[in-house]
């Protein structure tokens, strides 16, 4: 890699704190039948969840309240998978049916002898697969901060896989029913087949260096899925030898899924590479490159860079922070992304829409005063939903009092325009203080986030409808306003729309 491509950057002094966290093994045990509760919904009488014969949830217990749930407003609309205090519950919309999956009737300390269940733990990340049948999530003890665990559940509330020990990211092949998990001992396969662990296939073992152990190593590995979920790009650490080098430096490589050998796509010295995704036909991948490894570095934006199968020399597309969020491709080989450095969400960034096979940009013009965040395409390519808070400028200290914090979150509000930047409209009855929409498959509707809670509006306008809440207990108008201003609530919803 030509390192004249890097961005001269101003470093914030304030270092990046990354936590990892290494998980023990834990021992699992078949537990009996697992009862859930009903939740009192709006607009929709109360449904007791559902739980399979024979299966086996993780207990916790209830939070402080149930939900309020809009079930008849949510009617059509397929079915949602949301946390709230921890729990995990799913709404149908086909049905009107109810389902909280994590509370049960049986004491898991119990049948776990070692564990101690104390406050704190809790579900995070459900993930749906393809075609719905199956729900992904990972269960963390909290009174152990190390003992996680990722589930895999059926619709009628059976776990028909799981898997234990050090874990990080997990994610559904697009075109099956099979899971990639990065684990401690490397990259594996997980299909759900009647069975309790499921079908477990390991396709890449662990490449832990000189100082970075196996857990680290697979911790810290990206990969994606093709498109037609035949191949997974994936990067690793190189072995380090502080001898001969300046420092590690990672490989960017695909492999796969039915066997064969790795292939090894670029090598970045000193470098780290963390994988966006690839290019809607497949010919091709998007990855940050991560400069030095550097953890402060990246918190003010890295350079994303697209490189065409079999070619060496990438291209540089922009920079920007490395929220998966913040990216989003049109069917039509093009990438919608929020575009600026620096680590302060409400300055210096804007949308633009990219052509990732030739690298050609249009930067699209913000609404006026304000910055463009929560980028979101309509599956047909045509049409973006955006937040637009106020910009506070690059030097502001206003976010720092709480009175002034709610005032920028109430500047947040909810914007639509056509993929060329034409027609830019708010949505005014969307309200105010808006989190990441996300379009409804046929346009119609845009699920959004707004005062701790998930709301559905026509993409034309028209009264919102709450459909579930809160999400969280965080007071966003209290200071827990993430890291830099930045919320994501991809850890706390999925939604499936057949």
């Amino acid at each position: 890699m030509d390192r004249r491509d890097r961005k001269v950057m101003r470093c914030d002094t304030r270092k990046l704190i990354l936590s990892s966290v290494s998980a023990a093994l834990i021992l699992m045990t078949a537990l009996s039948l697992v009862c859930g509760h009903g939740l009192s919904g709006i607009g929709s009488e109360t449904i007791p969840a559902r739980a399979g014969a024979g299966s086996t949830m993780p207990s916790s217990s209830p939070g402080p309240g149930s939900p309020e749930v809009n079930a008849a407003a949510f009617k059509g609309q397929g079915r949602l998978a949301f946390v709230c205090q921890g729990l995990l519950y799913v709404l149908d919309g086909g049905t009107g049916e109810i389902g909280e999956l994590t509370h049960g009737s049986v004491d898991m300390a119990n049948s776990l002898g070692s564990l101690h269940l104390g406050p704190g733990r809790a579900a995070s990340q459900p993930s749906w697969s393809p075609d719905g049948h199956w729900l992904a999530f990972r269960y963390t003890n909290g009174s152990q901060p190390a003992a996680e665990s990722l589930w895999i559940m059926d619709n009628a509330g059976h776990v028909i896989g799981m898997t234990t020990g050090s874990f990080g990211q997990f994610s559904w092949s697009p075109a099956g029913n099979t899971l990639a998990v990065a684990k401690d001992d490397g990259l594996w396969l997980v299909t759900p087949n009647g069975t309790l662990t499921g079908d477990m296939r390991r396709l890449v073992p662990a490449s832990a260096s000189a100082g970075i152990n196996a857990a680290q190593a697979a911790l810290s590995t990206s990969f994606a899925w093709s498109p037609d979920g035949k191949t997974l790009a994936y990067s690793v650490t190189l072995p380090f030898y502080p001898k001969n080098s300046e420092g590690p430096s990672d490989a960017l490589y695909t492999v796969a899924v039915d066997g064969g050998q790795p292939v090894r796509r670029l090598v970045t010295p000193r470098d780290g590479i963390i994988v966006a995704g690839w290019w809607p036909d497949g010919r091709g991948l998007l990855y940050w490159l991560d400069w030095d490894h550097s953890g402060s570095l990246k918190a003010d934006g890295l350079n994303l860079y697209s490189l065409q199968l079999g070619n060496t020399k990438p291209k540089l597309l922009a920079n920007g922070l490395t929220y998966p969020e913040w990216l989003s491709l049109s069917p039509r080989g093009r990438l919608l992304m929020v575009t600026g450095g620096d680590r302060m969400i409400w300055h210096n960034k804007s949308l633009a829409m990219i052509d990732v096979a030739s690298g050609s940009m249009q930067e699209l013009r913000n609404p006026a005063g304000c910055v463009a965040l929560d980028p979101s395409l309509s599956a047909d390519g045509h049409r973006i939903a955006f937040v637009a808070p106020r910009d506070e400028g690059k030097y502001s200290d206003s976010i720092g009092g709480t009175g002034a914090l709610a005032a920028w979150v109430a500047s947040r509000t909810l914007w639509i325009e056509n993929a060329d930047g034409s027609g830019a409209h708010p949505l005014t009855s969307a309200g105010q203080g808006i989190y990441q929409p996300l379009w409804s498959r046929d346009g119609s509707h845009i699920l959004y986030v707004k005062d701790n809670s998930l709301w559905l509006i026509g993409a034309d306008g028209g009264e919102p409808a709450k459909i579930c809440g809160r999400i969280t207990t965080d007071d966003l108008t209290a200071g827990n306003f993430g890291y830099y201003g930045f919320i994501s609530y991809d850890n706390q919803m999925a939604w499936f729309q057949p």
